[in-house]
């Protein structure tokens, strides 16, 4: 045992050097898509603002503060909320003080770090034969938890959280067979669900699929241990709901009911495309899967423990990882508000991956001898690789292009100058570039010639329109009935992004 908890250490070390140094090769002040970015702006406010984080400043023409933010941006009284998880900008913000953009990368390294040591942990608690180190490696190069470890999302502390309140938990009933469990560790481990819970919300699915899969195994935990639990979950998740009962006089947080907004009546037709979108497999090309949204298509992992299910195996626990797996994913595709937008592999369906990865680690390590497994595992590892390759490849193009959005915004606005723009996601992809205080979003073209219009009569010397090809109608810059007149004007061939300087001429 000492042994493996060994090796386990050393991969999980060897693991941790390897994702520094791949970290070191993006840009830290570009995002794979805009949610991050959102999650920079509320990092930064929190920064700004400690004595209230949350609350984000309206843009200002003058010193009147203006509804002109995009819809990630909640308007609520003389100032907006972001609409993303409430509590990780607030972790973050610390990192991003001590070590600038790259600090906004530490807490998903570390989450990634810490989720692989939670499946050991977890793998041991079900049956202490299994090999921790190969749980490990297995949950690193065999699922979407790498990617996600390197950029700025919360999920992999969720995942942390929930896995390793899942194996203190089923720890706690394994050491008091048939007996209630030390309440001090349901508490603990309901503490660390509601911990996931609140960074993500489809964190609950899992928790659901834990509690009911538990039923299934030989030392499952007591009813008065799960009530304990749930009693841990509702302490994570009160201060929230005080905050937002408080705040916006409603039970229901900011995050989770702009997200419910979005499932509206053609819910059974949104239902089918989710389970195909992310349940079918994707075809690939050289650069990687056709579909990056396909649950199979990004974790061999996954692949080969749903194969593992159907070998014979005296491991008792393998239906309480079937059903964790299975509704967890069923919980998720009921529940989904949207399809997750970018991402490598279902973000939504991560809690997933964690049951497939023991199996896939069991038939590893039941079929380690012999010519034949041995060819199998390296075939499977090669595939392994193959993927993490493409993952980060995706990633590194992904920031390298949308840097260029920053560089080109950077280069064409002025310290506090205002910008404005019909370009919806100019300032999540360009976070790391944008004064919130000053970006003016207009939706329709009516309201982009009244925010000109108002800036003109507030005599505002320069202003920086951004429009794109892609979006805006046309690209005359919003000057009739006002004072300006368009001073250069610069085109980047990144979804056809056009700035425009505008200055007064009367």
């Amino acid at each position: 045992m000492r042994g493996q908890l060994a090796f386990a250490l050393a991969a999980l070390s060897a693991l941790s050097v390897i994702v520094a140094v791949l970290s070191f090769g993006l840009r830290p002040d570009a995002f794979f898509v805009g949610d991050p970015g959102v999650k920079l702006a509320s990092t930064r406010n929190a920064l700004r603002f400690p004595t209230h984080p949350l609350n984000i400043p309206l843009p200002a023409i003058g010193t009147e503060g203006t509804p002109h933010v995009e819809s990630f941006f909640a308007v609520h009284g003389d100032h907006a909320h972001a609409v993303t998880s409430e509590f990780f900008p607030l972790l973050s913000a610390p990192m991003l003080a001590a070590f600038g953009l790259r600090g906004l990368y530490v807490l998903p390294a570390l989450g990634f770090i810490a989720t692989l040591a939670a499946c050991a942990w977890l793998a041991v608690v079900l049956d202490p034969r299994r090999n921790a180190a190969l749980v490990v490696l297995a949950a690193a190069v065999g699922t979407p938890f790498l990617f996600y470890g390197l950029e700025y999302w919360e999920h992999t502390l969720a995942l942390a959280s929930g896995v390793a309140g899942t194996a203190l938990l089923l720890d706690a009933a394994r050491r008091r067979p048939g007996r209630h469990a030390d309440a001090g560790a349901a508490f603990a481990a309901g503490l660390l669900m509601g911990a996931a819970i609140v960074l993500r919300p489809e964190a609950a699915c899992y928790t659901a699929a834990v509690v009911l899969g538990s039923r299934t195994l030989v030392h499952r935990p007591t009813w008065r241990s799960l009530a304990v639990a749930a009693a841990g979950i509702s302490a994570a998740l009160l201060p929230l709901e005080v905050y937002t009962i408080v705040h916006f006089g409603s039970f229901v947080p900011g995050h989770i009911s702009a997200n419910a907004g979005l499932v509206d009546g053609l819910w059974p037709g949104e239902r089918l495309h989710l389970a195909s979108d992310w349940l079918l497999p994707s075809g690939w090309n050289t650069a990687g899967p056709l579909r990056m949204s396909s649950f199979w298509s990004v974790a061999p992992a996954a692949i080969f423990g749903v194969a593992a299910f159907a070998m014979r195996t005296e491991r008792k626990e393998r239906p309480f990882l079937a059903s964790v797996a299975i509704v967890t994913t069923l919980l998720v595709v009921l529940t989904a508000p949207n399809d997750g937008g970018g991402q490598w592999g279902p973000r939504y369906l991560l809690f997933a991956y964690v049951p497939l990865v023991l199996s896939a680690a069991d038939a590893v390590q039941r079929f380690r001898r012999g010519i034949a497994s041995a060819m199998l595992i390296v075939v499977l590892l090669a595939a392994c690789v193959w993927v993490q390759r493409a993952a980060y490849r995706q990633l590194r193009g992904a920031k390298a292009t949308y840097g260029r959005v920053v560089d080109f915004v950077a280069r064409n606005t002025r310290p506090s100058g205002p910008v404005v723009t019909d370009v919806w996601w100019l300032d999540q992809i360009a976070s790391s570039a944008v004064d919130r205080g000053t970006f003016l979003f207009a939706g329709e073209a009516t309201t982009g010639h009244d925010i000109v219009r108002r800036l003109s009569d507030a005599r505002v010397a320069e202003v920086t329109v951004f429009r794109s090809r892609e979006v805006s109608a046309d690209l005359d810059g919003w000057t009739p009935a006002s004072c300006y007149e368009e001073q250069a004007r610069e085109e980047l061939d990144v979804r056809g992004l056009v700035a425009i300087r505008l200055g007064l001429h009367c």
